[in-house]
């Protein structure tokens, strides 16, 4: 079958490298991407590998659109069990690692075991070299990368910093300087294997498909001219956008999730933005309509800002001065690590100082960037109370006796919307498959545009929007496509492009069956390692403290959350604990029946 290559696995430990075929059953089961990798992760760990021992695979998969004409398809997905929560960790990536990966004939790379000195892979068509990288040990992800460019020439290379090296739970790996597989700790997992960078190469653009000529003509007379209207507010002023709206709305997390908005808000929206750090768009491979903001700080730094980073740092530390946020990001970004979560672990210290938890001489106070951006070093080379920090909110709450104060759902630090303006992100933090993510079901696209219902609607009927949500959300980290194409490249033009690459004729059911697979395993992952209906809630502080805004309290109940969760495991078909039954995993999945 047309749009898929070799799958290639290294073993750092012993420096064998093989190759397997990837047969037509298995591709079409799950995919690519995310799918793809899970089935492997699945195969290879179990509830007692170690996250960051030899035995956990590292994997890297794309998918069949990735590299193509296919517009928004320059994303990779890496799959690994995630130091940070314990389960079922991934990332997507933007920039060009995936479009580089397709070029040189891989589908996936699955790196095991652990190197006895610093090493990176070099990676073409040809196969996979392990090299030296002793040189580049200790150095942030802009010097890695542009060492390693100027010695190989035209390649993508994604690495980690300094908190990679450092093995900080929520370390990122770095693509093209300013794009991260960010969530769950990849950058840690790298790191425990001594593995600074993966260098791709290829000698030119090459891709294979069933109709490429029939690929690029529907994407130039169908795809691009709708892109230019449904995806303008993207290009005009990226997703830092969104910062007005969900100010003025009452959903943008702030002082460490006390409130839905800050004050000052204004200085950190786009239109302020625009006028004081923002130099121009940029964006990943075949994106037509650039969402990234590359912007720079009169306190140095530059960076691709966005409104995840906006809320973290702006929203929940309270930072107002776009200067202030441009200049942390940057730091974050070069040590490599995880914006959202580093954004919630500084709030996190910043106000258990405040309540007498935390023993620090830092300065800590809300709108104060000074003393964070020190904490940012110190979480990075695990310095001081950086070492406590570096473990995340969960971890750090733990060790403080500060649990009531964290906020969490499985590990993992929720992003910018707060479900008790936006309901439906109680459902979609609740039952993402790697924790409190906001990418995985999608509920605020739901509650924002009115889909199942208002933003207070708990019915089977939002449960249903959101399920479909997720289902496509699914299909784009494995076929694979920016999240963004959501209302662009729906399910009629998935399966029209499918057929296309491939010469495979799958219907819109099969595509969403395939969906359905994917999730059920994702679930049965976690199940494995011990999640279960009790993981599924929010942290006690969201259930039980509400905010005013407008003059109207927001909240979510423990009844709200309970319903959800009856509503969604019964569409899923899963028990009442969350446990895929029989007959589901039979359907999906016989042969883990």
């Amino acid at each position: 079958m047309l749009g898929y290559g070799r799958v290639t696995f290294v073993d750092l430990t012993s420096g064998k490298v093989r190759e397997e075929n990837l047969s037509d059953e298995l591709a079409l089961s799950f995919i690519g991407g995310k799918g793809l990798g899970l089935y492997y992760l699945y195969r290879m760990t179990d509830r007692y590998t170690d996250p960051l021992g030899p035995a956990n695979p590292l994997i890297l998969a794309i998918g069949p659109f990735t590299g193509t004409s296919v517009p928004y398809s320059g994303k990779a997905a890496f799959i690994f069990k995630s130091p940070q929560t314990g389960i079922l960790g991934e990332s997507v990536v933007g920039g060009t690692l995936g479009a580089f990966m397709r070029w040189a004939g891989l589908t996936a790379l699955i790196i095991t075991g652990r190197s006895s000195s610093p090493v990176y892979l070099y990676v073409d068509e040809s196969g996979v070299e392990i090299k030296d990288a002793s040189h580049l040990w200790g150095k942030g992800i802009y010097e890695t990368e542009e060492s390693l460019k100027k010695e190989h020439g035209k390649v993508s290379v994604a690495s980690i910093g300094p908190a990679g090296e450092n093995l900080v739970k929520f370390a990122a790996i770095g693509n093209e300087k300013w794009r991260q597989a960010g969530r769950t700790g990849a950058g840690a997992v790298m790191g425990s294997k001594k593995l600074k960078a993966i260098v791709v190469g290829a000698s030119g653009i090459n891709w294979d498909a069933h109709d490429p000529e029939g690929v690029r003509e529907f994407t130039s007379s169908e795809i691009i001219p709708r892109a230019r209207e449904a995806m303008a507010s993207y290009f005009k002023s990226g997703t830092t956008a969104l910062t007005s709206l969900a100010n003025e709305m009452g959903f943008f997390p702030s002082y460490y999730w006390s409130k839905g908005s800050v004050d000052g808000w204004e200085r950190i929206a786009w239109e302020s933005l625009e006028k004081e750090v923002f130099v121009h768009p940029k964006g990943c491979f075949g994106c037509p309509t650039p969402c990234g903001r590359y912007s720079r700080s009169k306190r140095g730094g530059e960076v691709e800002i966005e409104y995840e980073t906006v809320y973290s740092l702006g929203g929940l530390a309270a930072i107002t001065d776009p200067h202030a946020l441009v200049w942390l990001n940057d730091l974050i970004d070069d040590l490599g690590m995880d914006s959202i979560t580093t954004g919630n672990v500084l709030a996190f210290a910043i106000e258990a100082k405040r309540r007498g938890l935390l023993d620090t001489e830092l300065k800590l106070e809300y709108g104060d960037p000074e003393p964070l951006y020190e904490l940012v070093k110190m979480i990075a080379f695990r310095q001081g109370i950086g070492d406590l920090l570096a473990e995340g909110v969960a971890g750090a709450s733990r060790a403080l006796g500060a649990e009531d104060l964290a906020v969490h759902v499985k590990g993992l630090e929720p992003a910018g919307y707060d479900p008790r303006t936006l309901k439906s992100m109680s459902l979609s933090y609740g039952v993402s498959s790697r924790g409190a993510c906001h990418l995985r079901l999608m509920g605020y696209f739901a509650d924002i545009k009115g889909l199942g219902g208002d933003r207070n609607a708990v019915t089977r009927e939002k449960v249903e929007a959101v399920a479909d949500l997720e289902e496509k959300g699914v299909l784009e980290d494995s076929l694979l496509l920016c999240k963004f194409t959501r209302t662009l490249i729906s399910w009629p033009e998935m399966v029209k492009y499918f057929r296309l690459i491939t010469g495979v004729n799958l219907s819109e059911l099969q595509l969403k069956e395939a969906a359905r697979r994917i999730i059920t395993l994702s679930r049965m992952y976690n199940v494995r390692m011990g999640i279960s209906r009790k993981d599924d809630r929010l942290p006690k502080r969201l259930l039980r403290e509400s905010f005013r805004h407008k003059g109207e309290v927001r909240r979510i109940t423990e009844e709200e959350m309970e319903k959800f969760l009856d509503m969604y495991y019964d569409l899923r078909g899963w028990d009442e604990n969350g446990v895929p039954k029989r007959e589901v995993v039979e359907r999906y999945l016989p042969g883990l029946a």
